[in-house]
């Protein structure tokens, strides 16, 4: 990790979109960051509550369709969220929320992958709206944990 932390802290990009007053360093990159979790958290969230029995005027199958998307926004979500973690490593990795944060989106994320084939059968049994609060659950855990970042160490 050593390596890492003084690769970041040498590099001229990392220096510059830690540094830099322009909104086109660290906001813009935070900005991409939430408009993924928009996509991704979001959409899942949306699906998840419909598996849970929210607007059951809508059918679940036609659901399917949005996991592209959510995809999307996830390679979206990853990708900034590496840059910000690159731009100030030793920050973000010791922060005691980190480890939560990352198990909570990884553990969403598996969810996410496991409920598509469910909902693509309009699969509604027991096993798949527990799937669905955990879901519901790993990504406010995620959301709270990265927000909550800024303000504890």
């Amino acid at each position: 990790m050593h390596v890492i932390q003084q690769w970041t802290e040498a590099n001229a990009f990392f220096i510059w979109l830690r540094e830099s007053p322009s909104i086109w360093a660290y906001p813009t990159v935070f900005f991409l960051h939430t408009i993924g979790l928009v996509f991704t958290a979001g959409v899942s969230l949306l699906i998840d509550a419909r598996v849970l029995g929210a607007a059951r005027e809508l059918q679940v199958a036609p659901l399917g369709k949005f996991f592209k998307p959510v995809w999307i926004g996830f390679w979206l979500t990853a990708i900034s969220g590496v840059v910000m973690v690159l731009s100030d490593f030793e920050t973000r990795v010791t922060n005691r929320l980190f480890p939560l944060k990352m198990a909570c989106v990884v553990a969403a994320i598996v969810l996410t992958a496991l409920m598509r084939r469910r909902v693509e059968r309009a699969d509604l049994s027991t096993p798949t709206r527990a799937m669905a609060a955990a879901s519901v659950a790993c990504w406010l855990g995620a959301i709270t944990a990265g927000r909550f970042m800024a303000f504890f160490q």
